[in-house]
């Protein structure tokens, strides 16, 4: 008998294959682990406005070292007993459907049992322009449901965490410890909708909301079709279903017998602990390991492996027409698998012969120029804050200078506004009446302009309509003479077409959040200053990058 854990239909199969197949050994966790500055600290304050709110409220975490027969026990015992809240329990087993769990809340539904709810460092919802219900609860009160109108569950990006509370949903069903108002659960994530800090949204798991997986469609879809939603439950019987099967499989398996499934890369393969087991049995010119950009996915990888294209090599060696007819309605849960497929293939024919960077156009490329020359670049923290605005500064084509207004602390709205008009400020004096361009790759500063001008405010529109006559984006016009086979990032672009080196070994935007959190933050004095200079460089090389790029693309004339 086994039994396999909330996390089991949502995540990679290979997971769950390594985990039962006798010849493989499970790797030691390296210790690092996948922690998000800022979620300890998150998860910490929601749990305590939980354990605040309604009297009777119990919390299991203590027992978590104890043997499991004592904490389903202790579950058990609390959910007789009627408590409101029951925060980390351990539900019994369910051998029969395999299914075992612990979440991180159980909520007393009005009409008897328990909803299943999670607690993640993640937002939760979107706003949405129309008076549908929004149905949620406040963490002082999980048990009343309140309605709303002005949101919405995100389930294009967060169908997963439904995904989990659709087995925990089954694991109470199983014995019979299920709310009586039918499948739901509860979802807290660091939304801040409302003003009144975190709640708990309600997420109907019949709903027809989730993406189908490939075996649900039913038949055939016409390729420009959106493949019908379905619900939660639905979704998820139907991975958990195949993860059972594998299990049972892989467990039959003998310890010489090779593994039944090759690896499919995806995000997972990151932060997955069985990564190491799992690189070895991929090419080194595996489709899924070598395009990382608009990646096919696990299905349409799958596919094309059965049709004996597995690398890159051979997908661009294919004949895509003669492909497509039996390829296509193996893969109608994509909609567009054809043009998904075409531009997979356009970058396994750039990836083979070495090219990251593909001119589409012909003749010079033509850029404003001015006497005074400004590269802009924003750097914002994991909770969408604007804490610096980097400037590169040139006149008459001169090397130029870095100019920077940073603030390194946790901003509100008044903090974050108040460093855009004085960065804003300087620009207008610097500018005055010259002649002048700011340069910028994407929209993104100007957007961030948009979000934070406020009527009256005279610097903030001074700003918003300079940038309407005056801010070019460099991206555009990228966007119209070139293909990257890796996208066309600044970083791509900057390196493989201007020849441009950032100083940091790892520069990215997500990592620069993680250097601020590291220079607000950390404890030592030393490592907060290592932090900040850290950002500081990057964000002086991005708009260097900008500056380096408009010279290269002027410099193009065939």
């Amino acid at each position: 008998m086994f039994t396999l854990d909330a996390y089991a239909a949502r995540s990679c199969p290979l997971k769950v294959h390594h985990a039962f197949h006798p010849g493989l050994t499970r790797p030691a966790p390296t210790g690092t682990g996948n922690r998000i500055p800022g979620a300890a600290e998150f998860l910490s304050s929601a749990y305590a406005a939980i354990l605040a709110g309604a009297p009777g409220t119990v919390d299991l975490r203590g027992l978590a070292e104890e043997p499991s027969e004592a904490q389903e026990a202790a579950c058990l015992a609390a959910m007789a007993d009627g408590a409101p809240v029951i925060v980390g329990g351990l539900l019994p087993r369910d051998w029969e459907g395999h299914r075992a769990g612990r979440p991180d809340l159980l909520v007393r539904d009005a009409a008897g049992g328990y909803l299943p709810g999670l607690v993640k460092y993640q937002r939760m919802v979107d706003p949405r322009r129309d008076d549908l219900p929004f149905a949620y609860a406040d963490l002082s009160d999980l048990t009343r449901r309140r309605i709303t109108t002005g949101w919405r569950y995100r389930w294009h990006w967060r169908w997963g965490n439904a995904l989990q509370l659709a087995h925990l949903w089954r694991l109470l069903a199983a014995h019979g410890l299920e709310a009586a108002g039918g499948p739901a659960g509860l979802a807290v994530g660091s939304d801040d909708f409302g003003g009144d800090g975190p709640r708990a949204s309600l997420i109907d798991l019949e709903e027809a909301a989730a993406p189908p997986a490939a075996g649900q469609l039913g038949g055939p879809v016409e390729e420009a079709e959106v493949p019908a939603p379905v619900s939660a439950l639905d979704r998820y019987d139907h991975e958990f279903a195949l993860r059972v099967e594998l299990a049972e499989a892989a467990r039959d398996a003998a310890p010489d017998d090779p593994p039944l499934l090759v690896p499919i890369v995806s995000y997972e393969c990151a932060h997955c602990l069985w990564w190491p087991v799992c690189r070895p049995l991929l090419d080194d010119d595996d489709l899924s390991l070598r395009i990382n950009k608009s990646p096919l996915d696990a299905r349409e990888i799958t596919v094309l492996r059965e049709a004996g294209v597995a690398t890159v090599a051979q997908l661009a060696a294919s004949d895509l027409d003669a492909l497509l007819p039996d390829y296509l309605p193996q893969v109608a849960h994509r909609l567009g698998a054809e043009e998904r497929l075409r531009l997979a293939q356009r970058r396994s024919l750039l990836l083979r012969d070495g090219v990251e960077l593909e001119r589409t156009t012909r003749g010079p490329i033509d850029l404003p120029v001015a006497e005074l020359e400004i590269d802009v670049d924003v750097e914002t923290s994991r909770d969408d804050r604007v804490y610096l605005w980097g400037f590169w500064v040139s006149r008459d084509g001169g090397e130029g200078s870095y100019h920077e207004f940073s603030s390194f602390t946790e901003l509100d709205d008044a903090g974050e506004l108040e460093l855009a008009r004085r960065a804003m400020a300087w620009l207008r004096e610097l500018v005055g009446a010259a002649d002048a361009r700011v340069y910028h790759y994407s929209d993104y500063e100007v957007v961030r302009l948009a979000r934070l001008t406020r009527p009256g405010d005279e610097v903030m529109e001074w700003a918003i309509g300079f940038a309407r006559d005056h801010f070019f984006d460099l991206f555009s016009t990228v966007r119209q003479h070139f293909f990257g086979t890796n996208g066309l990032g600044l970083k791509v672009v900057a390196s493989a077409g201007a020849g441009f080196h950032w100083r940091d070994e790892d520069p990215g935007g997500l990592n620069s959040m993680r250097w601020f959190e590291e220079a607000v933050r950390h404890p030592s004095a030393e490592v907060r200053e290592q932090a900040r200079t850290r950002v500081l460089e990057y964000n002086e090389d991005d708009v260097r990058a900008t500056r380096e790029l408009r010279r290269w693309l002027r410099g193009l004339d065939t």
